[in-house]
């Protein structure tokens, strides 16, 4: 992408299925309440099913239940396997998508801040992530700072904040942490 600064290495998220399906979990019990009461109450109110039949709203209950998490996992694992974080000696690079694309650079003479996060499930399989704050940065990923949380975040579509980037679920992410802590600090040294 940029020209100047020499690659030093790079690292992809690890994706872990059953994560993906328990973050979602809050919307997909959301979404399986709602698109059974509402479309089961509208097809009953178009006359399609006899009043009073629970048909329709099981019907849209189960594609609820069942569409929500089928879209995350899918969803994710195409934008994981997607991704690549390359790091620079002077910046970070990074492509991630499937359904949109999405490419950044940060340079990190613009760093001010590198955050290592280890949620409890990111702990059990040796994962992390890493968050580079910059000046414009809103709030960070997991919602310190503004009070706002993103849901689409959490579940691994997209990666860009207001300025910042998380690089996402990462194996080994003290080390990683560590080396590009190192790099940030030479560029702004």
């Amino acid at each position: 992408m940029l020209a100047g600064g020499e690659q030093t290495f790079s690292v992809r998220p690890v994706f872990i299925g059953w994560i993906t399906l328990l973050m979602q979990l809050p919307l997909q019990l959301f979404f399986t309440v709602w698109a059974a009461l509402f479309f089961g109450s509208m097809m009953q109110a178009a006359g399609m099913f006899m009043r009073g039949s629970p048909v329709p709203y099981a019907v849209f209950g189960a594609i609820g239940f069942f569409g929500v998490p089928l879209v995350a996992y899918v969803g994710k694992k195409l934008n994981y396997s997607r991704t690549e974080y390359r790091v620079f000696s002077d910046r970070l690079e990074f492509e991630e998508g499937f359904f949109s694309i999405n490419e950044k650079i940060i340079k990190y003479r613009d760093v001010k801040e590198v955050t290592l996060h280890k949620g409890i499930f990111q702990r059990i399989y040796g994962l992390g992530t890493i968050y580079l704050a910059t000046v414009a940065t809103g709030t960070s990923p997991w919602g310190y700072g503004s009070g706002s949380f993103n849901p689409f975040n959490a579940l691994g579509f997209g990666n860009v904040s207001a300025s910042g980037v998380s690089v996402r679920d990462v194996a080994d992410p003290d080390q990683v942490f560590d080396r590009i802590r190192q790099l940030v600090d030479a560029q702004r040294g």
